[in-house]
């Protein structure tokens, strides 16, 4: 049973291959292709987001290790890293969906880095802007992605707070 769930996993895997690599290669201006851009510059967003999220948990998770295993005196486990491919829920179900892996490892990094507050909400929303919009024209979407919108509102919610504080000092 696992063998063949496994070369699902494989088929679906080339299928969200393929349907990111084909986004650049559709005839532009058809309803039909506006409409599976749109649907890849969602599925790109929410993949962004499970990764820049994953990057922060399995970071923090990876210190906690490294920092026991120091402890006991062992060595400290490898460093996590991230696929190129990851499920994703939609509204249809769940599906696969494809970045290249230079991507993924940036927004990994962007995760850990924000896990270990080594890099302020606004850098790092500043930097994923910038790779959102290569990706976004890369495939030439009608509408650039903006992924970590969880984290702009976040952040956006923290500068009212911080500026209300403020007026009443």
């Amino acid at each position: 049973m696992g063998l063949f769930k496994g070369m699902k996993q494989t088929k679906e895997r080339q299928k969200a291959k393929s349907f990111y690599d084909s986004s650049a290669t559709l005839p532009p201006g058809s309803r039909e292709t506006r409409k599976l851009r749109s649907v890849l510059g969602n599925r790109i967003t929410a993949f962004i987001d499970l990764t820049f999220i994953d990057g922060a948990k399995r970071t923090e998770a990876y210190l906690e290790a490294a920092e026991a295993a120091l402890a006991q005196g062992k060595s400290p486990p490898e460093k996590p890293a991230v696929a190129c491919y990851r499920e994703v829920k939609t509204v249809g179900g769940a599906v696969w969906v494809y970045l290249p892996q230079s991507y993924c490892d940036q927004y990994f990094s962007l995760g850990s880095k924000y896990q270990q507050s080594a890099i302020t909400p606004a850098a790092v929303l500043e930097v994923s802007s910038t790779l959102a919009q290569e990706i976004s024209e890369s495939l030439m979407l009608d509408h650039p992605i903006a992924p970590l919108q969880f984290l702009a509102n976040d952040n956006a919610s923290a500068d009212t707070q911080d500026a209300g504080e403020s007026e009443q000092d």
